[in-house]
């Protein structure tokens, strides 16, 4: 069996190629013929990867980014994938049709550039379309937008990471796929012990709350700084990430007077051993799709608190359910972490043990097996 993950624009330092790999990596141990498509250069090559220089999406030759230039200052980033999806899907067939793949797994972005081409393949949704992007929009963008993601998605099969993305595909977008349903990411739980037993990061207090992502609208750290201020701050509050709202979270911080109490540690590219340091990890976002972080906090063996976006629910099953708290509700946000420092829970993967690598791969070799029934 040969199958092909389209990956687009992520690169091999990326998220979308990262929750994919474990999965990848365990179907081929299988004999199945696994290739991750790029169309921008993710890096030295591995394995029989592929890097296919589409153009009009490929931002490498000169021609190909003033095309893209000029006609996403007409229609729109999102215009333009649409109007222009058969030029691009026309020349990934033709780079992909010597392959002869049993199945081609579209992943995250790359289906709305693609969605004219996608056929009887799958589209893999890995967030919230009508919360991360809709409704951020006013006026007539809105009902535009959603017209737009209904339009593409409309006819497909669809997986989504996780049932919340599922809800918002079909409630909050309207879309009317062929078929939808939930196919989690897969994590290798041993390789990520092995990565998390590795030194902490450098300048990290001995013990400390832990929050980690870009610090935008979505991740709102502004409600996690507001709560965090109300808290009986055991622990100094880390916080890693980079982007352009970090010089307003530090503002905030000084205006709470819990500056001397919380580290900004920046950009950690070896970020997974501070997961196994910190005594508690604080999810405050209002969207996600399938949040790693948490996996990673409960493989730790780290509790966590989280707010009721995305897949959390999921996550945080059963008896660890009481620990999510209303997205936004800075009161029971601090209560919670209050609490959960006074007795916090026993963690492991063996809460999350339905998100396994190998139990995901199955669900991957099944569709592909399925795709012409």
């Amino acid at each position: 069996m040969k199958i092909a993950f389209i990956l687009g624009g992520s690169t091999y330092e990326q998220s979308l190629y990262r929750v994919t790999l474990d999965v990848a990596n365990e179907l081929r141990r299988r004999r199945v013929d696994v290739d991750c498509i790029f169309w921008e250069d993710p890096g030295p090559l591995q394995g029989n990867d592929k890097f296919l220089p589409i153009f009009g999406l490929c931002k490498d030759h000169r021609a190909s980014k003033l095309f893209s230039k000029l006609f996403t200052a007409i229609f729109g980033k999102h215009g333009y994938y649409y109007l222009f999806s058969k030029l691009f899907s026309r020349q990934l067939k033709q780079s992909l049709q010597s392959a002869d793949y049993n199945a081609v797994f579209y992943h995250g972005q790359s289906c709305i550039p693609m969605h004219a081409g996608i056929g009887r393949n799958y589209v893999i949704v890995h967030s919230c379309k009508y919360e991360n992007f809709i409704s951020r929009h006013r006026g007539l963008k809105k009902p535009f937008y959603r017209w737009l993601y209904r339009k593409i998605y409309s006819g497909k099969k669809l997986l989504t990471v996780s049932d919340d993305v599922a809800s918002d595909m079909v409630q909050k977008i309207g879309a009317r796929p062929q078929s939808i349903k939930t196919i989690h990411n897969g994590f290798d739980f041993e390789r990520l012990r092995q990565e998390m037993s590795q030194p902490a990061p450098a300048g990290l207090p001995d013990s400390y709350l832990m929050a980690a992502g870009r610090p935008d609208r979505t991740k709102r750290f502004d409600v996690l700084l507001r709560a965090y201020a109300k808290t009986r701050k055991d622990y100094p509050l880390v916080i890693f990430g980079d982007g352009k709202l970090l010089g307003k979270l530090k503002t905030l911080a000084d205006q709470l007077s819990i500056s001397e109490h919380v580290i900004f540690a920046g950009f950690c590219p070896d970020i997974l051993p501070a997961f196994s340091h910190a005594k508690l990890y604080v999810s405050s976002s209002d969207v996600e799709g399938l949040p790693t972080v948490i996996v990673e906090s409960l493989v730790a063996g780290t509790p966590v608190v989280a707010t009721d976006a995305g897949g959390s629910n999921e996550l945080l099953n059963g008896e660890l359910s009481r620990w999510i708290v209303p997205r936004g509700d800075i009161d029971a946000l601090a209560k919670a972490i209050d609490d959960i420092l006074l007795a916090p829970p026993v963690v492991s993967k063996e809460n999350v043990r339905f998100l396994d690598y190998r139990l995901i791969a199955d669900q991957y070799q099944r569709y592909a097996e399925q795709i012409n029934e």
